[in-house]
């Protein structure tokens, strides 16, 4: 390594040419990046979705889910299955382990789903898909006071057009439903014309079709023959006969029944603005998307290219991530440039500006190099690597300063330019690299911990490691081949000049001042009461690890960052009226014209225009309502404010089963309990759930508990009465034409543009409203006879459930509570709740298993995995400075700054009020990595000092003089360049403030520990290994109990 660094101090043209590669490859390599908000993420879950129109959800369980599950369940590479069970519709749901190939499990799982033969009749086929991540970035609304129909029409167009737009990748068309050609026949006009539903379907079958008829072969050529016969639109099936009387006069379909061209029967509304609305989500794809060129396509289009639009319908855009792509980039920008500068100005009041300057032209080549390595390892420009690069600011520069310093110092010390740059990196390479590499092995296994958070953050890591590389490669092989062209200073002539010259040596001077007259008397004094000092730090450690666990400083596993987009979430009772649902979607747009004028709103902002677009959307029995903020008001108002005021004036629905408020970015459940069981004993499975709610009431401040049993409706069971078998009607003819009557006889699916527009024939909407009507249903025999419902059959009422979960081929329960933190947290609730209660519940009911929440058991995993890594981690860097320094001691040294960059971690979120959450941890473990560089840097002058022959005591003291400048330098560097972003007050950089504070704060009180808690413990530990060599006489501290080259 020497001979390397000599030769690149010597050929400055290799060291600029190895600067200008560089600088061009991450030229070369920005133009490849992506651009999106988020990192995409690896989706490992394959889908089986089943449709079984008319199945009740007990029916779905038992002849379509319950068969899916028993065919998969026992291929390998299967996690977790989950499955639901809804009114005409399956699905199933694979959780496949990540070290497993995705492509091999979707062809087992449809082999085997393809195997399966006993699925009913009705069913459709399932469809077996990969969960496919897309990103999207950005929604419109077609909207206006015109009917579904041309709604739909329009919003297809548009789909169409935009799915051809460069960069995108997918098109989503909401809100819409299929359209459906609907024949409703009544038993009144059956009965008066003796038809069936079975004659009209099959005099649609008959008719309305194309056929092939073969070819003609003629001389002249071949000629197709074809039947063409489809009925398409409503007048068509209107004309269709369905049979003929005596006098040969024909009875059309229009004679005794109503032909509608409509859409299927769904409980949904879609709204923007208060109008009637569709929506199109437009997402990139995984391979080099542009947030930025996307959207900018989208919004061309919609300004330039609608102009065929009818003039009462609008199109609007919204939820636009390029305003927060471009948002993130402007904020991490300024606040990269702002630590840049004020690094800059660090260096250069306390080093030369020539100096200055070099050292801080590191940091741009260590981040084009990133940029040139990174986008072949499928890294893009998204929110995460964006922070990585401000995150790792003062940390790329710490080589570069302490190479630079040691340069620096030589040069004072009277050798020429080459000389003391050779001399001066050639001294503290060792150092340096052991400190590089150590940094780098601590950021390592972040790229291997489990669970979706962890990969959505491996852009940190990925970004620091190629950092570093290339800020190892600059400050060797670069920088001191500059700093060898770099003249002895002069004093400027300037006036200027001259005043910020003497500014500087007072800095300078006022350092090396302060490290002779304060700092050295300091460290003898803490080396005479070294016992007193280290018991100090422990104490101070112990106290900070007591401020985490007795809950002052709050754990939960995501920060909670405020999000400009605010929903109510509604649910309603099953069957809940289509109209009163509405009522209540459009009192919560009528509130929201009262949040400007709010007086606690009003105390943060005033403002005429509050928010730019409110969404209401209903689907089934759930109401979902989103308010989109003004983005100029970003940051200077609270959205959970505006949230819980929009749901005041709202009001209470006495009727909802819950009404939810949602204005933080994170869907994670952290300040909530959550418990899943799972049994197929479906009475002990109920007992369970309600003897846990129960257990739950009688905490103190838990509030909120519910269950996610759909229950509460009633199903009606039809069985056959004795004596039906003679009239020659079985249980299967009363159910096929019960089901025609309410469900409705699929005649055929007619192909019309891009849909398959089903044809309906079925009882009258008002007659299918009505349980009444089973007393006029007639079961009609093959031979022509009618016979009443009531005379072959009964009905009775039996409890029914409108969803049915299933977990690992068990009926599952979710019960959740919000506990009131003050009182109890969700921690100490879900302890309690998995062995207090467990254990009890485990004895009353034995065939319920209570399983532990998927998020609990993402954060068990992944701190479990972490503390195996980072102890893994460590292992290594001791073994590397065992090996370096040939000491078993020495490195435990070097590692004492690890608990307390934790300490300092810790402290730094008391300081800011901040709770511990997941990137608070990943910022002490990045924090762990930094800090030890510090260490080594000193306690490898110190083991230089010692083999020119000072004793412990004069080494530890000379040691820490001598190095007390790069140490101040390298942690004031990385402490100022965070300081933009902790004081950063914008939405967009609460989410990267905790593994922030944990970095910079660690990284501050980490320096007293190397100054004065290091030289300490060196000590304390010379003096035991001098005890264990010579027992008695004790030896005099201060004396030189070891031989040069020997160390503790």
């Amino acid at each position: 390594m020497k001979s390397l660094i000599t030769w690149f101090v010597r050929n400055p043209v290799a060291s600029n040419l190895l600067m200008v590669l560089i600088l061009v490859g991450g030229l070369f390599g920005a133009q490849d990046m992506g651009k999106e908000v988020f990192p995409a993420i690896p989706v490992n879950f394959i889908s089986i979705n089943m449709p079984y129109p008319g199945a009740g959800p007990k029916e779905v369980e038992e002849q379509i889910v319950i068969r899916i599950e028993e065919a998969i369940y026992n291929l390998d590479g299967i996690k977790h299955i989950t499955s639901q069970a809804r009114q005409g519709r399956g699905s199933v749901t694979v959780e496949v382990d990540t070290a497993y190939d995705m492509n091999k499990m979707l062809n087992d799982i449809k082999s085997r789903v393809d195997s399966i033969t006993s699925f009913p009749v009705d069913a459709e086929r399932p469809i077996v898909m990969e969960d496919i991540f897309r990103e999207e970035v950005i929604r419109i609304a077609l909207y206006g006071d015109a009917n579904e129909a041309v709604l739909k029409e329009y919003g297809e167009r548009i789909r169409d057009d935009l799915s051809t737009l460069p960069g995108v990748d997918y098109v989503e068309l909401w809100g819409v439903r299929e359209s459906q050609i609907a024949i409703e026949l009544s038993e009144a006009d059956m009965r008066r014309y003796g038809i069936s539903f079975d004659n009209v379907v099959n005099a649609i079958r008959r008719t309305s079709i194309n056929l092939p008829a073969g070819v003609i072969r003629a001389d002249t050529g071949d000629i197709q023959i074809q039947t063409r016969g489809q009925a398409y639109f409503e007048d068509d099936f209107k004309n269709i006969a369905v049979t003929s009387r005596a006098d040969g006069t024909e009875i059309r379909i229009s004679d005794i029944a109503k032909v509608m061209d409509t859409f299927e029967e769904r409980n949904s509304v879609t709204r923007f603005n208060s109008h009637p609305a569709v929506f199109l989500g437009v997402s990139v794809g995984a391979s080099k998307p542009d947030v930025v060129a996307t959207t900018s396509a989208v919004k061309n289009y919609i300004e330039n290219q609608t102009d065929y639009l009818p003039s009462k319908l609008q199109t609007r855009t919204w939820a636009d991530f390029s305003v927060m792509f471009s948002g993130r980039l402007e904020l991490l920008s300024n606040n990269a440039l702002g630590g840049l500068i004020l690094v800059f100005v660090v260096l250069m009041l306390f080093l030369r500006p020539q100096l200055a300057f070099w050292v801080a032209l590191g940091i741009a080549i260590a981040y084009m190099g990133a940029l040139w390595i990174l986008p072949s390892l499928g890294l893009t420009l998204n929110m995460m690597s964006m922070f990585s690069f401000l995150l790792i600011l003062g940390i790329i520069v710490d080589d570069a300063i302490v190479v630079g310093e040691s340069i620096y110092r030589h040069q004072q010390e009277g050798y020429d330019r080459l000389a003391a740059a050779q001399l001066g990196a050639q001294a503290i390479s060792k150092p340096v690299i052991l400190a590089v590499v150590s940094t780098m092995i601590v950021f390592l296994p972040m790229l291997f911990l489990p669970g979706i958070w962890p990969k959505m953050l491996w852009g940190i890591p990925a970004v620091t490691l190629v950092s570093l590389s290339f800020s190892l490669i600059e400050s060797l092989f670069i920088l001191p081949s500059h700093l060898a062209q770099m003249k002895p200073e002069k004093e400027p002539q300037s006036q200027l000049g001259l005043r910020f010259y003497h500014l500087r040596q007072w800095f300078a001077g006022g350092m090396m001042s302060f490290a002779k007259n304060s700092y050295q008397p300091l460290l003898a004094k803490a080396l005479d009461w070294r016992y007193v000092t280290l018991l100090g730090f422990v104490l101070a450690f112990a106290l900070s690890i007591t401020l985490v666990g007795s809950g002052y400083i709050k754990q939960r596993f995501m920060p909670t960052v405020s999000s400009d987009i605010m929903q109510l979430t509604i649910k309603m009772p099953d069957g809940f009226s289509k109209e009163r649902k509405l009522e209540i979607i459009k009192r919560a747009e009528r509130a929201v014209d009262m949040l400007a004028t709010d007086p606690p709103i009003a105390e943060q902002i005033t403002t005429d225009k509050l928010t730019n677009n409110q969404l209401s959307f209903m689907w089934g029995d759930t109401i979902r309502l989103i308010l989109e903020l003004n983005p100029e008001h970003s940051g200077k108002v609270d959205p959970a404010l505006i949230t819980r005021r929009w749901q005041h004036y709202v009001g209470k629905i006495p009727e909802a089963k819950s009404f939810e408020a949602q204005s933080s970015l994170s869907r994670t459940t952290s300040g909530r309990v959550s418990v899943a069981l799972t049994s197929s004993n479906l009475v002990q499975l109920q007992n369970a759930t309600d003897y846990l709610r129960l257990q739950l009431g009688q905490l103190p401040g838990i509030r909120n508990i519910r269950d996610d049993i759909h229950s509460g409706r009633s199903d009606i069971d039809i069985r056959l009465r004795d004596g039906a078998d003679n009239l020659g009607i079985g249980l299967a003819d009363v159910a096929q034409q019960v089901r025609q009557g309410f469900y409705g006889a699929e005649a055929q699916r007619i192909p019309r543009g891009r849909d398959d527009v089903r044809v309906m024939v079925r009882y009258p909407k008002e007659d299918r409203a009505q349980v009444d009507t089973l007393e006029n249903v007639r079961i009609r025999t093959a031979n022509g006879a009618e016979i009443p419902f009531y005379s072959v059959a009964e009905a009775s009422y039996v409890p029914g459930y409108s969803r049915i979960n299933r977990r690992d081929r068990e009926r599952s329960v979710r019960i959740t509570a919000v506990p009131d933190e003050d009182k109890m947290s969700a921690t100490e609730v879900a302890e309690l709740v998995y062995s207090d209660i467990a254990a009890e519940m485990q004895m009353l009911f034995p065939e319920v298993k209570l399983n532990k929440d998927a998020e609990l058991v993402e954060q068990e995993e992944f701190y479990a995995s972490s503390s195996k890594l980072f102890g893994l981690a460590l292992a290594v860097i001791y073994i590397l400075m065992a090996v370096e320094f040939k000491s078993y001691l020495k490195p435990l040294g070097v590692l004492s700054a690890v608990p307390f960059g934790i300490m300092g971690a810790i402290f730094g979120h008391l300081l800011m009020g901040l709770d511990f959450s997941i990137l608070s941890l990943l910022g002490v473990l990045a924090v762990s990595g930094v800090v030890v560089n510090d260490n080594l840097v000193l306690i490898d002058r110190i083991t230089q000092l010692r083999e020119t022959g000072l004793s412990v005591k004069e080494a530890l003291i000379q040691g820490g003089y001598e190095r007390f400048r790069p140490i101040i330098l390298t942690s004031i560097t990385t402490f100022v360049g965070l300081i933009p972003i902790l004081l950063e007050t914008s939405m967009q950089a609460r989410f990267l403030i905790p593994m922030v504070a944990s970095l910079a704060f660690g990284v501050l009180f980490a320096t007293g520990v190397t100054l004065v808690f290091v030289p300490c413990l060196y000590l304390a530990g010379a003096n035991f290994k001098a005890r264990l060599i010579k027992p008695e006489p004790e030896p005099v501290i201060g004396a030189n109990t070891e031989g040069p080259g020997q160390g503790y």
